[in-house]
């Protein structure tokens, strides 16, 4: 399993599993919004292929290849992973409070910037209370409500997202609770 690049605030969040896979298949983040993609391979795999095994419709251009250049020198470099691990640390204290306030939020579950609600109702209802009040969340699952804020965020953004989720759970019908 892995997810965007740097957004749990590891490179790979097989770094904080202690996994060394044999291919990890980087797109979207990669570039920070320009069509990249990348494979990283490890010696065993490099060793089984060669040229020809292998395309990608997203592989390097100048301007692509300059995009990731400058979004891995951010996230390495200028100290973006460590932002996104404090203010994911803050984000996962700010949301377990939450939880303890609304039983209807089963589990709090992610890590850095990328976190789901696991609910013991349907999503629909938090995800559109979300976004009349102006907070864009999304629904992964019929009961899960998926948050990955930009990797950049302050940590009084998400005080206010948080708040806004407050307001929409405890606007839930009480017939919607469990």
């Amino acid at each position: 399993m892995q997810s965007g690049l740097g957004r749990t605030g590891y490179g790979f969040y097989s770094q904080a599993l202690g996994w060394t896979p044999d291919l990890i298949s980087v797109g979207k983040a990669l570039g920070a919004g320009v069509p990249v993609a990348a494979a990283l391979i490890s010696e065993k795999v490099a060793g089984a292929i060669s040229a020809g095994d292998h395309g990608t419709t997203y592989g390097g251009n100048l301007l692509s290849c300059r995009a990731a250049a400058y979004f891995l020198e951010q996230l390495t470099d200028k100290g973006l992973l460590d932002h996104v691990r404090s203010v994911g640390a803050h984000f996962e204290r700010r949301l377990r409070t939450l939880a303890l306030k609304h039983p209807v939020i089963e589990e709090v579950r992610g890590s850095g910037l990328m976190w789901g609600l696991q609910l013991k109702v349907d999503a629909a209802p938090i995800i559109d209370g979300a976004r009349e009040r102006g907070l864009i969340v999304n629904r992964t699952h019929e009961k899960v409500v998926r948050m990955l804020p930009p990797l950049n965020i302050e940590t009084a953004d998400l005080d206010r997202a948080v708040e806004i989720l407050d307001e929409v759970f405890a606007a839930v019908p009480a017939e919607v609770r469990a």
